[in-house]
């Protein structure tokens, strides 16, 4: 059950992340390619700030705002969020991805249907 809470956090700051991106500036085959590589090479450090520190930072990101409450959840979770993290990476990014268009769009999936 805690690891679905996990992560629906990562989904969140990832998504907040994808979505600051500018990819107009980003070279690569394509957005969701070049973050999952970014994420990969991001998410072997040994804690939730140095990992999105690291992805900010390679994604040419100073300060993106992100949802400092599922970050400080994902701090008092560490060890799993890792986990999480490192086994499910490319579900993640393509969660976060989703969610990222919803954002910008406004819209949520489950608002539409009628959920929370």
């Amino acid at each position: 059950m805690q690891s679905i809470k996990v992560e629906e956090a990562w989904v969140n700051v990832l998504a907040h992340v994808y979505k600051a991106v500018d990819w107009k500036k980003i070279r690569g085959k394509s957005a969701y390619d070049v973050f999952e590589h970014r994420l990969e090479f991001s998410k072997y450090e040994p804690d939730i700030p140095s990992v999105l520190q690291r992805l900010c930072n390679s994604l040419s990101l100073q300060a993106p705002p992100l949802p400092l409450d599922d970050i400080e959840f994902l701090r008092e979770n560490e060890k799993e969020a890792l986990k999480v993290l490192r086994k499910w990476t490319k579900l993640l990014v393509l969660k976060a991805a989703k969610r990222a268009k919803e954002l910008k769009s406004g819209v949520s999936l489950n608002n539409w249907l009628g959920g929370e």
